[in-house]
């Protein structure tokens, strides 16, 4: 089954957005000009900024962080995301090639859904599904990051 994830927004999206607002709202009392200008803006980022992630079907909201993590740590997160009891390696020296691990987290709630990516012609191809982590494998993989 594909998981697919929807951008939503946070409680710090609304707050930026509304603090903009707030900004050009109260400029326009002093230059009309820039006070409209900044209110647009602010009206957008509350339309089009959206900082979190969400699973459909699912109402937990996700971090997405990507790594761009050193080839030797491969056979280890590879192992790990398999579900061997193996130590997760998050080493960003990048000498000897790369790639790229992707991870929907949400460190409160231990969930974490992650991919790996092999660097390769110039393209991330995906050397892993979405894989699912929840509890103590979950928080292992979030404190690496």
């Amino acid at each position: 089954m594909k998981i697919n994830f929807k951008s939503v927004h946070t409680a710090k999206d609304l707050i930026i957005s509304a603090i903009v607002l707030a900004a050009g709202i109260g400029l326009y009392f002093v230059n009309t000009g820039l006070g409209v200008v900044i209110a647009i803006c602010g009206l957008l980022m509350l339309l089009f900024y959206k900082g979190g992630h969400k699973r459909e079907g699912e109402s937990i909201v996700l971090q997405k962080k990507a790594l761009d993590v050193a080839h030797t740590c491969r056979d280890s997160l590879k192992g790990f995301l398999e579900g061997k009891d193996v130590e997760p390696e998050v080493k960003t020296n990048l000498n000897g090639g790369i790639i790229r691990l992707e991870v929907y987290y949400n460190a409160t709630v231990p969930v974490a859904y992650v991919q790996l990516f092999d660097f390769s012609n110039y393209t991330y191809e995906p050397a892993t599904e979405i894989v699912e982590l929840r509890g103590p494998k979950a928080d292992k993989l979030i404190s690496k990051l």
